[in-house]
């Protein structure tokens, strides 16, 4: 599938005026594979490569098919803002971890009581089974009731470091859709947040959430275990172990992580404010690589990255564009909003009289002339909530040299 896209990409790609028709001839255009194209393609391949492809359910496959005309497009065309992905690769088996079934028949789960009873006479834990297309009844854990009223749709198999879940989508049509309410937002009503490394989060009333800082404290071990790893030989049975370890470390950092990011949102949530104001932040622009620099000769300069390495660790590690997803959907089912606002200029303004007060990241205080001392990332909520509510000031924002500069104006003797 993947293949015939790419030949197709070869032959169609490059215009008449820029064909080097010297070295290459130009090819008989041919239409391009489209997802219906490949699935009606698949029908024969199924009946020649009967013994490969007779335990594969059909919707899996096509649903695979799917897949690689999303990611295809992504690749040529780019996503709705497009932006384009890069080219894409084939998958192996061992990569291949998900797999989607769309149409699961509403009784599919079965789930009877256990008769039998633990040693301190309590229930265990109810016996569930779920009927999979060409795979058959497979015992599950049937950790969440699936609640009256809802119908099962679609399944999704993924394989997960410490083993296969299934996870169901349900439909029901008495649900209503959820939508943001729409509130006045006024200085009582109203809550500013500003996010951080040396701090999770810190109010404009002056609360501080902890970071948790949950793979910086694991750091050390995990590159344990991955020079343990990189000493054992290739495709060795200690080497797999090793790896599956890993990969059970950071999947429990994840859920770690996550647990922290609802436990932080409930709380907010749990608060008398109705609306919360953040930064539009993008994780992803803060975390990228410095460019590389390079003198006249061609040579590569110090461009600052080992230490940039460190920060963009640390940025990912607190992960605040996961916070803020959980953050506007516990608001929005709480019958909250949250506001996200352009964070320009919210840490250099004084919060008191407006003034600019230029400092870098080293400068945790904020020291104004007008008396004003204050946490650096306090008075930075304060004036992300008078972003908010638009009654910060408008400030050109100075030029780069001006900020990092350090040195004073003098004269060099000739």
């Amino acid at each position: 599938m993947l293949e015939e896209r790419f030949n197709w990409w070869e032959c169609n790609r490059s215009p008449v005026n820029a064909c080097s028709i010297y070295i290459t001839y130009l090819p008989e255009l041919k239409d391009q594979p489209t997802y219906y194209s490949q699935k009606r393609a698949n029908h024969w391949s199924r009946e020649s490569h009967d013994a490969l492809y007779k335990g594969v359910h059909s919707q899996v496959i096509q649903e695979a098919i799917k897949r690689v005309e999303d990611t295809f497009n992504r690749f040529i065309k780019g996503d709705f803002k497009k932006q384009r992905s890069g080219k894409p690769r084939f998958k192996s088996v061992k990569r291949y971890r998900t797999f989607c079934l769309p149409q699961l028949k509403a009784d599919c789960l079965t789930v009877s009581p256990n008769p039998h009873k633990r040693k301190n006479g309590k229930a265990r834990r109810d016996i569930a089974q779920i009927n999979l297309p060409k795979i058959g009844q497979v015992k599950v854990i049937y950790h969440r009731p699936i609640p009256e009223g809802f119908t099962i749709k679609t399944g999704l198999v993924s394989h997960k470091a410490d083993g296969w879940y299934v996870t169901l989508l349900l439909e029901d049509k008495t649900i209503p859709s959820l939508t943001p309410p729409e509130i006045q937002a006024n200085e009582e009503n109203s809550l500013g947040l500003d996010v951080g490394l040396e701090k999770f989060w810190t109010a404009s009333d002056g609360t501080v959430e902890t970071i948790q800082q949950h793979y910086r404290k694991s750091e050390d071990k995990l590159a344990k275990l991955q020079n343990r790893k990189d000493k054992k030989p290739h495709k060795s049975a200690s080497r797999r172990q090793l790896a599956k370890k890993i990969s059970k470390h950071h999947q429990k950092l994840q859920r770690k992580r996550k647990q922290f990011h609802y436990e932080s949102a409930n709380q907010l949530v749990s608060r008398d404010e109705q609306v919360f104001f953040v930064e539009d932040i993008k994780s992803a622009n803060l975390s990228r690589k410095n460019k590389p620099k390079q003198d006249a000769n061609g040579k590569y300069l110090p461009n600052g990255q080992s230490a940039k390495s460190g920060l963009n660790k640390s940025i990912n590690d607190a992960s605040w564009g996961q916070f803020l997803s959980i953050l506007i959907y516990k608001a929005a089912k709480a019958g909250k909003l949250v506001v996200k606002v352009k964070p320009h200029n919210t840490s250099q303004v004084c919060s008191c009289c407006d003034l600019l007060v230029q400092k870098d990241l080293s400068i945790r205080v904020h020291e104004c002339l007008c008396g004003l001392i204050l946490d650096r990332d306090w008075n930075a909520a304060i004036n992300i909530k008078r972003v908010g509510l638009g009654i910060f000031p408008t400030i050109k924002r100075p030029k780069r040299s001006l900020l990092t500069t350090t040195k004073e104006a003098h004269t060099i003797p000739v």
